[in-house]
C-alpha cells in the first residue's frame, strides 16, 4: 500500500512538473491605442477547454513544457494560430479583421450623462450629448443640467459664476483640464469661462476623496474637463450663438491629418458683450460688458511601437467693464469696475506601453502658466501674477496577475504669486515635491480596492502624508456599493478666492496666526468620508437608474471668511473649532418610454462654520435642492427636446443688522425655482452635419430684488454688490447653430 502511494505521489509530482503558467494578451492589430480585447476565447490545438481573456484581453494558461499551438477566436476577427515554445512565460496575440466582415453601425442611445459600474471610484461622466442640452457657451454652464454641481452667479457686477460640489466652494474640488492642474490660484473666480463649451470632450465628475497620482488638493471631489482630441475630433466644427443681452459667440475647431500617426487641432473662440443692460433697475449693470479672445493649438502623434505624445499650448484675453449705467452727480465718479485676464499656457502628456508586459506602462505630465490679473473696483485695485510649473510621472504595471496592479511616481508643483490688493501685498513661491503610490486589488468583477498614499515636503508647510482608501463591492443584479476616505491639504488663495467680496466697501482685516506662512495663515487641512449606492434595474421593460449618495467633509483647519461680524469688514482667520459639510443625495434616471429619459435628484446640505459670533451655516447654501431633467428625441432623430427645473431652498446671508435700516437684508433668502429649455433641430448629410437650436434660461423670469446693497450710494460704507442668492438678470432667450464636417 505505502509502495502504491509513493508511485501515485511520484506519478502526479511529474504530471505537475510537464506544465507550466502562461500569460498572455489579445491585442486589435488595428488599434493604435493597443486595447486589449475581452472576451476572446484562447485555447490548445486539440483542446475542448479554452480560457476567456477577461476586460482588457488578459489571460492565464497552464501550457505543456514542450510548448503548444494555440487557436485563438474572436467574432469579427480572423481565427489566429500562435506556437508557443517551452521557454515563453508571456506573449501577446494580435487579431486582424475579418475581411468578409462588412461594416456595421452600432448605435445606442445616452441621457447625456452615464454613471460607470466598473469604475472603483462614483465617475459620472458627461458627453456631448448632455452639453447639448442647454447653451453650453463655456463651462460653468456645462453644469446646468447637473443635480450634482450648483452653479451660481459670485457677485452682481462681474458676472462671474461659481460653483459647489458637496455643499463646499469650487476651490474644494480639485479641477483639472485632461488629468492635469486648471482652476488654481487666480482662476478660481472667473476660470469657468475659460473653457468654451465647443472645446470640451466629456467632463468626469468624481465625488470624495481622488486619487492621490493627482495631488492631495481634492477635497469634495475632481471634474476632469477632455478636450477635443486632434485625431478623433471632427475636421471643423463651426459653432455661432446669441442672446437677448447681445451676447454673440463665434467658435471655430479645425483639426488636420499630417500623417497616419500625426495630426493637430486648432481651438478658437471669440465673444463679446457689447450691451449693458439694467433689468433690475438699481442702476447697475447686470452682466458686464467686454470681449474674450480664446485659441489652443494641440498636437497629438501615436506610435504603433508603444510611444504616444501630446502636446500644445493656450493663450486667453478676456476684459471686462461693469458699474453703474449713468452718473447720479455731477460731483461724484460713476461707479466702475473693470476685469483684465490674460493667460498663456502649454502643457506636454507622453507616454509609453511595454509591449513584452502587458499591463505596464509609464507616463510624464509637463505643464506650464502664465496668468496676469488686473482688477479695478472703483476706488481698489487688485494686480495679481501667477507663474505655475508642473511636473508628474507615473508608472503603471501589476504585481504576479492582473488582480494586483500598482501605480508608482513622483511630482513637482511650484506656485509662484504676487498680488496686491489696496494696501496688502502678499508674495509667495510655494515649492511641493512628493512620491506616492497605489496598490490596485481586484477579485472578479466583484471587489475592488485602491489603497494609496503619497508623502510631500512643501517648502511652507514641511512634510505633508496623505493617505486614501477607496472601494468597491458590486452585486449579481447590478448593484454596486462604494466607499472612499481621503485626507487632504490646500493652501488657501485668500484674494482670487474671494473676488467677489472686492465689488463692496468691506475693509478686510487678516488675522494672522503664522508670519511666515502665505498669507499669515495656516493651510487647510481635512477629511473626506463618502458611501454611495448605485442600482440599475429594468422598470416596464426599460432602463432605470437609482444611485444614492452620502458625504461627510471635516475640517482639521480652515481659513474662514467671516462677512457676519461686521457689514462693513470681511474678516478672514484660522479655524477655532469644528467645521463639516454633510450631504445627501438620492437621483433616480428611467427612459419612461422610448427615447423620452427622466432624471430626478435631490440633495440635502448641512455645512457649519464656526466664527467668532458662534456656529452658523455657511452663508449662500442651499440646505434642500430639487431637480428634473425630461429630454426626448424624434425617431427621425431630427428634433431634440430637452428641459430642466430646479428648486432651490432657502440660503442664509451675512448679518447686516449694523446697517442703516435701508441697508439692511432678511436673514435668509426665499425658495425659488429656475427651469430652463431648448429645442435642437439636427440634419445630417453624409460627412456633414447641422444643427440649429433655440432656448431659454430662466423661463419664470425670477430675479432677485434689490442684489446690490446701497447701489444709490456706492461710494458709502455699506456698499456691498456680493450678497447675491438668486439671477439677477431674468429671463434670458438664446439661439444659435452648429456646423459639422466629419
Amino acid at each position: 500500500m505505502r509502495l502504491l502511494t509513493v508511485i501515485l505521489l511520484f506519478s502526479i509530482g511529474i504530471k505537475a512538473q510537464t506544465t507550466h503558467l502562461l500569460k498572455g494578451r489579445v491585442l486589435d492589430a488595428s488599434d493604435k491605442l493597443n486595447s486589449g480585447l475581452p472576451n476572446a476565447l484562447v485555447k490548445i490545438k486539440g483542446s475542448n477547454t479554452p480560457v476567456l481573456s477577461d476586460v482588457n484581453g488578459f489571460f492565464e494558461m497552464n501550457i505543456s513544457e514542450k510548448g503548444d499551438t494555440l487557436i485563438t477566436f474572436l467574432t469579427s476577427f480572423k481565427n489566429d494560430t500562435t506556437i508557443v515554445s517551452a521557454t515563453d512565460s508571456l506573449i501577446t496575440i494580435y487579431l486582424t479583421n475579418a475581411v468578409n466582415l462588412k461594416e456595421v453601425e452600432i448605435r445606442s442611445k445616452t441621457t447625456g450623462s452615464e454613471i460607470s459600474m466598473l469604475n472603483i471610484q462614483k465617475i459620472e461622466t458627461l458627453n456631448e450629448r448632455s452639453l447639448m442640452k442647454a447653451a453650453c457657451c463655456n463651462l460653468s454652464e456645462s453644469f446646468e443640467t447637473n443635480p450634482s454641481v450648483d452653479v451660481n452667479f459670485a457677485d452682481a457686477v462681474s458676472g462671474a459664476k461659481q460653483i459647489q460640489l458637496l455643499g463646499l466652494a469650487g476651490q474644494y474640488a480639485q479641477i483639472t483640464k485632461e488629468n492635469m492642474p486648471f482652476l488654481r490660484g487666480l482662476a478660481n473666480s472667473y476660470g469657468l469661462s475659460f473653457i468654451p463649451g465647443t472645446w470640451i470632450k466629456s467632463i468626469q465628475l468624481g465625488k470624495g476623496a481622488g486619487s492621490v497620482v493627482n495631488g492631495y488638493e481634492s477635497f469634495s471631489g475632481q471634474i476632469n474637463t477632455e478636450l477635443q482630441s486632434p485625431e478623433a475630433m471632427d475636421k471643423l466644427h463651426l459653432n455661432i450663438y446669441g442672446n437677448q443681452n447681445g451676447r454673440n459667440e463665434y467658435n471655430l475647431n479645425l483639426s488636420q491629418k499630417i500623417s497616419s500617426k500625426f495630426s493637430t487641432a486648432l481651438l478658437s473662440h471669440a465673444s463679446f458683450n457689447p450691451l449693458a443692460q439694467d433689468m433690475n433697475n438699481d442702476g447697475f449693470v447686470d452682466i458686464p460688458t467686454g470681449k474674450q479672445y480664446n485659441f489652443a493649438n494641440k498636437y497629438a502623434l501615436f506610435t504603433n511601437r508603444g510611444f504616444e505624445w501630446q502636446f500644445g499650448g493656450s493663450f486667453l484675453k478676456d476684459e471686462r467693464v461693469g458699474g453703474q449705467t449713468k452718473q447720479q452727480s455731477d460731483t461724484v465718479p460713476l461707479y466702475k469696475i473693470t476685469l483684465d485676464n490674460q493667460k498663456w499656457d502649454f502643457f506636454s502628456k507622453s507616454g509609453y506601453v511595454f509591449k513584452s508586459r502587458p499591463a505596464t506602462s509609464m507616463g510624464l505630465q509637463l505643464s506650464y502658466l502664465d496668468h496676469n490679473q488686473i482688477n479695478n473696483f472703483a476706488m481698489a485695485n487688485y494686480t495679481a501674477k501667477q507663474q505655475t510649473a508642473y511636473a508628474n510621472f507615473i508608472f503603471e504595471s501589476y504585481i504576479n496577475n492582473t488582480n494586483h496592479k500598482y501605480k508608482i511616481g513622483a511630482s513637482l508643483m511650484n506656485d509662484v504669486f504676487n498680488e496686491t490688493y489696496r494696501s496688502l501685498n502678499f508674495i509667495r513661491n510655494e515649492l511641493a515635491a512628493g512620491i506616492f503610490g497605489e496598490y490596485v486589488y481586484s477579485y472578479k468583477d466583484h471587489f475592488n480596492m485602491v489603497l494609496g498614499s503619497r508623502l510631500d515636503y512643501n517648502n511652507y508647510y514641511q512634510w505633508i502624508y496623505t493617505p486614501r482608501l477607496h472601494l468597491r463591492l458590486a452585486g449579481h443584479s447590478g448593484s454596486v456599493l462604494r466607499g472612499s476616505i481621503g485626507k487632504a491639504l490646500r493652501t488657501a488663495n485668500i484674494f482670487a478666492e474671494n473676488a467677489n467680496y472686492m465689488a463692496s466697501a468691506r475693509n478686510w482685516v487678516i488675522y494672522q496666526t503664522d508670519n511666515n506662512l502665505p498669507y499669515g495663515l495656516r493651510p487647510e487641512k481635512g477629511w473626506n468620508y463618502g458611501l454611495n449606492f448605485t442600482q440599475k434595474f429594468k422598470l416596464n421593460y426599460r432602463e432605470a437608474f437609482v444611485t444614492i449618495d452620502a458625504y461627510r467633509t471635516d475640517f482639521i483647519d480652515q481659513v474662514i471668511v467671516d462677512a457676519d461680524q461686521n457689514a462693513q469688514r470681511l474678516l478672514i482667520y484660522n479655524l477655532q473649532g469644528k467645521s463639516y459639510s454633510n450631504t445627501a443625495q438620492i437621483e433616480f434616471g428611467w427612459e419612461i418610454r422610448k427615447r423620452l429619459f427622466v432624471r430626478t435628484a435631490y440633495r440635502y446640505v448641512e455645512n457649519m462654520q464656526t466664527y467668532m459670533s458662534g456656529t452658523l451655516e455657511k452663508p449662500f447654501v442651499s440646505r434642500h435642492r430639487a431637480f428634473i431633467n425630461l429630454a426626448y428625441e424624434t425617431k427621425n432623430e431630427h428634433w431634440q427636446f430637452d428641459c430642466t427645473g430646479q428648486y432651490n431652498g432657502s440660503k442664509r446671508l451675512p448679518n447686516t443688522e449694523n446697517n442703516p435700516v435701508n441697508y439692511q437684508r432678511a436673514n435668509r433668502s426665499p425658495d425659488f425655482y429656475n427651469v430652463l429649455a431648448q429645442i435642437t433641430y439636427l440634419t445630417k448629410i453624409k460627412t456633414y452635419d447641422l444643427n440649429v437650436y433655440i432656448g431659454v434660461e430662466n423661463l419664470l423670469d425670477y430675479k432677485q430684488t434689490s442684489p446690490i446693497v446701497s447701489s444709490d450710494a456706492p461710494y458709502s460704507k455699506y456698499f456691498d454688490a456680493a450678497m447675491v442668492w438668486g439671477p439677477i438678470y431674468g429671463r434670458m432667450l438664446y439661439a444659435g447653430a452648429r456646423f459639422k464636417i466629419k
